[in-house]
């Protein structure tokens, strides 16, 4: 199915098993001297298990003075060279090759803040994570970094390497800030202002790594095919330079797009920037030059990606949270482990992002083994998190009832399922998915997971009982008569709705459970990618009160459909459960749908004509609605473990009940779903 993504490559002098590279990726994984970790080497590993031709190994310094972020790698002293050594020798063992990206972190190191010196860029300009300005490198300083990175090249072939790609995109970094004529004011030969003076530091820092490296080591060059900025390099510029890197030694081209930001808008992009934004860029540099080129970005289904190489747009394809959701993918396409119909894919949600900004380091949503490799190994060894069956042995193989078939009792049943659980589970609804039935109504892109899930339950040979009786009494006496050594309670959390006077009236609704007729099992056919006719409101003008994720999405969804929506929060900040980046695209939708939002507000009550309100600062205001929605909060609820755990011991059983997802975090979405999960099935 995939005869060009499976082909065997080669970049320069590199023979790789298929076309398929793992895109560079800030993990924050190393030590804090920037080595790489024992977690380091398990992420990467986990990576080549799973069948990738090439591992880049994401940004690594050349001057340990000057990170790009706390927890980033360096192979600027000779002190780092084992570590790698040790990642390079793991890889290596599972048939890929492996490279770092080399970098220097220029105006946009945290030198200043870590170490106390000062940063230095092409000019006076802020570095785009902290604002602190650069110092405008003199030459001398320019000629000591080039001796860095003739250092720093020695040790990546001393660590065993197979060969680097050179960091030059995205306007940012040492070299990529030269390149950036909106960064680049210098008036020298490096000026900014003419194609000759922006890559004479390239060329220069090409020439300085060849001279250590002869002509037989692979270089690769990363770089923005299209800047997508005011004042940045246009379209075809790119294409134009392209041989004259060639001629300095470039082997291949990692063909990216966009610019830093604070947010990595424009670097790494949502669902809504369009699928293989990159591909037109990196056709045309492969029109240009001889070497081969690799296209990145957001070609996150295998089957485009297999027709960019089949078109001849590309030569290799690099991927980066295609294989955070699933490392097994390259394997998978051909054919592992049930083939490509298995492969988890990426649902573009951010949340790797996400938890660089809230833990230090990279995690998925949709796959709790990424950065947590080694702790969960005893789960699915080598497999990224599939499961293997039969893995808890027959001496520990163990009754587990899961109650609940949203995303947290799907995943919790599949992983003890595939460890060698004979696990049962059980669900008060016509259909599995919980709600995560809504959340694909509201927002399309997490439809691959939910069938994905239902998939896996059903390979895992779960034992699936739908249209269980709810009751709490009856619940026990079910579950009892199963005779569980384990109880999972994954219920879902408690929706907590506003009280206003008038919220029973006839045209409000109660989230988007009321606006599918008091039930999501509907939605769960065909209808999922969006609400159908019946199910939305009636009337032009609709309120959501509520400011949660699910608020957000649901006003989209109805603002797509043609309604006239206001979304209105008494919060200071609407979908906080997210971070800043996708939060700014989901306001960003908000902004092209013509949502009106209001924050800091306070609803006094629901009329039959709309909502009467003080929006912040202001005064008392009626705002027409057709149809009002109560988006309501999602809170902890272990109503039911509690009265699993009374039924149990009334029955005379002694189990434990353990309590996964909403129903312990509150709203911890597909993250706090699948993590809660993995980390109870690992413990049994």
């Amino acid at each position: 199915m995939f005869p060009c993504l499976l082909a065997p490559g080669s970049i320069g002098t590199m023979r790789l098993r298929n076309r398929l590279v793992m895109s560079p990726m800030e993990t924050m994984y190393g030590t804090p001297a920037g080595h790489p970790s024992e977690r380091t080497v398990a992420h990467f590993a986990t990576r080549a298990a799973g069948g990738v031709g090439l591992v880049t190994v994401g940004a690594t310094g050349i001057d340990p003075q000057h990170p790009e972020t706390p927890g980033g790698l360096q192979i600027g002293e000779d002190a780092a060279v084992p570590a790698h050594r040790r990642l390079v020798e793991a890889v290596h063992d599972l048939g890929a090759k492996i490279q770092p990206q080399i970098v220097h972190a220029g105006p946009d190191g945290l030198g200043p803040e870590m170490y106390g010196v000062t940063s230095l860029g092409p000019s006076v300009i802020g570095s785009y994570l902290t604002g602190r300005p650069s110092t405008e490198a003199s030459k001398e300083q320019i000629a000591a970094i080039l001796d860095q990175f003739r250092a720093a090249v020695l040790r990546v072939r001393e660590a065993g390497y197979d060969g680097i790609e050179l960091h030059a995109a995205h306007g940012y970094m040492f070299l990529g800030s030269f390149l950036a004529p909106q960064r680049n004011r210098r008036t020298d030969r490096y000026r900014g202002t003419s194609v000759e003076g922006r890559i004479r530091v390239v060329l220069e820092a090409l020439t300085a790594i060849r001279a250590e490296v002869g002509a037989d080591f692979p270089i690769t060059l990363r770089i923005s095919g299209y800047e997508r900025v005011a004042g940045g390099r246009p379209i075809h510029d790119t294409a134009t330079i392209a041989p004259l890197l060639v001629e300095a030694g470039v082997d291949a081209f990692h063909v990216s797009g966009g610019v830093i930001d604070r947010l990595v808008t424009g670097m790494v992009n949502g669902a809504d920037d369009g699928d293989g934004l990159n591909v037109g860029a990196a056709a045309a540099v492969r029109e240009a030059v001889d070497v081969p080129v690799i296209a990145v970005g957001r070609l996150h289904d295998p089957a485009l990606a297999e027709q960019v190489l089949a078109e001849g747009r590309a030569d290799f394809v690099a991927l980066g949270r295609p294989l955070l959701a699933d490392p097994d993918l390259p394997r998978k396409l051909a054919g592992w482990g049930g083939g490509p119909a298995r492969v988890r894919r990426c649902i573009s949600c951010e949340n790797c992002i996400d938890t660089l900004e809230e833990k230090l380091a990279a995690e998925c949503a949709v796959n709790p083994f990424t950065g947590h490799e080694r702790e969960l190994a005893a789960l699915a060894p080598g497999s990224g998190g599939v499961g293997v069956v039969g893995g808890a042995g027959s001496a520990g193989r163990r009754r587990v009832v899961v109650l609940g078939g949203g995303p947290a009792g799907m995943e919790t049943a599949r992983l003890a399922a595939g460890a060698g659980h004979e696990v049962t589970l059980l669900e008060r609804g016509r259909c599995l998915g919980g709600a995560l039935v809504a959340a694909c109504a509201v927002h399309p892109e997490n439809r691959p997971y939910l069938d994905w899930l239902l998939a896996e339950v059903d390979h895992a040979g779960v034992d699936v009982r739908l249209g269980v009786d709810a009751d709490a009494a009856t619940v026990a006496a079910t579950v009892a008569a199963l005779a569980p050594d384990v109880v999972v309670a994954a219920t879902g959390g408690r929706v907590v709705l506003p009280q206003l006077p008038g919220a029973d009236l006839p045209h409000v609704h109660r989230g988007l459970d009321g606006l599918a007729g008091g039930g999501l099992d509907g939605l769960a056919g065909g209808g999922l990618g969006g609400l159908g006719p019946d199910a939305l409101p009636v009337g032009r003008r609709v309120v959501v009160l509520g400011g949660r994720l699910a608020a957000v999405e649901l006003a989209e969804t109805l603002a797509r459909a043609g309604r006239l929506v206001a979304l209105l929060h008494t919060g200071e900040e609407v979908a906080t459960e997210v971070g800043a980046k996708r939060r700014t695209e989901h306001m960003d939708r908000l902004d092209a749908l013509g949502v009106t939002v209001h924050v800091g507000c306070v609803v006094e009550a629901i009329t039959p004509d709309g909502v009467h309100y003080v929006p912040a600062h202001g005064r008392p205001r009626d705002l027409p609605a057709d149809t009002v929605v109560l988006a309501g909060d999602v809170v902890p609820d272990e109503g039911v473990g509690e009265a699993l755990r009374t039924g149990l011991a009334q029955a005379g059983l002694d189990v434990a009940v353990h309590t996964v997802g909403d129903a312990a975090l509150g709203l911890g979405l597909i993250r706090g779903a699948t993590a809660g999960a993995a980390r109870l099935v690992a413990a049994l």
